[in-house]
């Protein structure tokens, strides 16, 4: 029984040179940050990710947090963040059951504390890993603690590194409902504990693949990231592993993929 719905929405933007993405375009490019809304007939509403927030600017004032913001200038009006996007569509935040982490950069994650009901859904080796690390290397990383809800280890849902039994486009995966519906992919290389999302909804197959790219076009050239990219990857050799699997999937017709940054992901949002 697939998902009802598969809705994208755009939670603020961020602007850098295209070229630092491997994209062709040249000057300062706009860098969408989307977030998914899905509902099961069965499992109800949730989201993957929860994209910008008035929160990141709260997160960012001090330094060196502030060094973020200045790497990344983000653009965001304040009614537009996940919870109040969904308000304007007719649909509850408050409905929102999960909110499946695919990494924890401060645009995929700052949106979460306007969810309060929901569970967050994350890795529980990539969090503990970022929480040991000092506050420079936290920022280097993307990683805002502050972010996050304070009660996330009691009413979050961790996910065992060993519970990847499965399989997806040859990646470790979990089926999380036990359907097929939703599959939990390790997609490493970008992030602590990156992972991608194979949707399956009425009308089509989603692969998400977050942030394993940022403009699949350009991944599919295989071009190599620029040399100060790859050094801000978690780890570039899985991260350039990751992508080459990604190339194989991408001949396959029976699934859209997408990632989160990307130009082509824009055709899907609501």
């Amino acid at each position: 029984m697939p998902f009802d719905r598969v809705r994208f929405f755009n939670a603020g933007h961020c602007t850098q040179l295209g070229y630092f993405a491997g994209s062709t375009t040249r000057g300062r490019t706009r860098f969408n940050n989307v977030f998914l809304h899905l509902e099961h007939p069965r499992h109800g509403m949730s989201l993957i990710d929860a994209g910008y927030s008035p929160h990141f600017f709260e997160a960012t004032e001090d330094f060196p947090a502030r060094l973020y913001r200045w790497t990344l200038p983000v653009h965001l009006d304040e009614h537009r963040h996940a919870a109040a996007i969904l308000q304007s569509r007719g649909l509850q935040p408050e409905a929102v059951r999960e909110i499946f982490i695919s990494h924890f950069h401060g645009d995929h994650v700052a949106g979460i504390k306007h969810f309060p009901a929901a569970r967050a859904v994350y890795r529980r080796t990539a969090l503990e890993s970022l929480l040991r690390e000092s506050e420079f290397r936290q920022v280097r990383h993307g990683f805002l603690p502050g972010l996050l809800p304070d009660d996330i280890a009691a009413r979050g849902i961790a996910i065992e590194d060993d519970a990847f039994t499965g399989t997806f486009a040859g990646f470790p995966a979990i089926d999380y409902f036990g359907d097929g519906d939703l599959l939990l992919v390790d997609l490493p290389g970008h992030a602590p504990g990156h992972t991608g999302f194979a949707v399956r909804a009425l009308e089509r197959q989603f692969f998400y693949i977050a942030d394993a790219c940022w403009d699949v076009e350009a991944m599919l050239t295989a071009k190599p990231l620029p040399r100060i990219t790859r050094r801000l990857q978690h780890w570039y050799d899985a991260y350039a592993a990751t992508q080459e699997s990604l190339r194989h999937f991408a001949q396959r017709d029976d699934w859209t993929m997408l990632a989160c940054h990307c130009p082509r992901t824009q055709r899907y949002v609501d």
